[in-house]
Formats: structure tokens, sequence, C-alpha cells
């Protein structure tokens, strides 16, 4: 779970694209996104499309999102 209440934007999603790299190499289907309803609510819908870890964002209800994250790739 990410709580990004009290982060400026910008810092939000430099907070926000190192956390879903570091939920993805966990192994994490999902992961939990708090916003709050400001400004950054309104851009994390934009921010996940962008990223090639996001499978789906869902928004749970006003200010919280949950992430599903793309399978990783094995190769041996």
């Amino acid at each position: 779970r990410l709580d990004l209440h009290g982060y400026t934007v910008h810092n939000a999603w430099h907070r926000f694209s190192a956390f879903i790299v570091d939920c993805k190499y966990a192994g994490h289907k999902s992961v939990v996104v708090v916003t709050g309803q400001g400004e950054i609510a309104k851009e994390l819908p934009a921010w996940a499309h962008l990223d090639q870890n996001i499978r789906l964002c869902e928004q749970q209800n006003p200010g919280c999102y949950k992430i599903y994250l793309k399978k990783s790739c094995n190769y041996d």
C-alpha cells in the first residue's frame, strides 16, 4: 500500500513509479494507492495508463485506487 498524502504532484509521481517497479519485482499482483481527493487523484489514472508495468487501474472510492500489475516474464 502506498499513501501519497502530503506529496507534491511531481514527487508523488516519482514515488508512485518507484513503488510500482518495486512491487512488480517483489511479485505482487496488485497494490493499493491512496491519493486523497486532490490533484494527485486526478493525475494517477494517467500515470497508470502510461506505466508499462500496470495492467489495470480501478478507482475503489474517491482518493483510493487498486492497481493490477502485469505478470513478469521469466527468461530461463
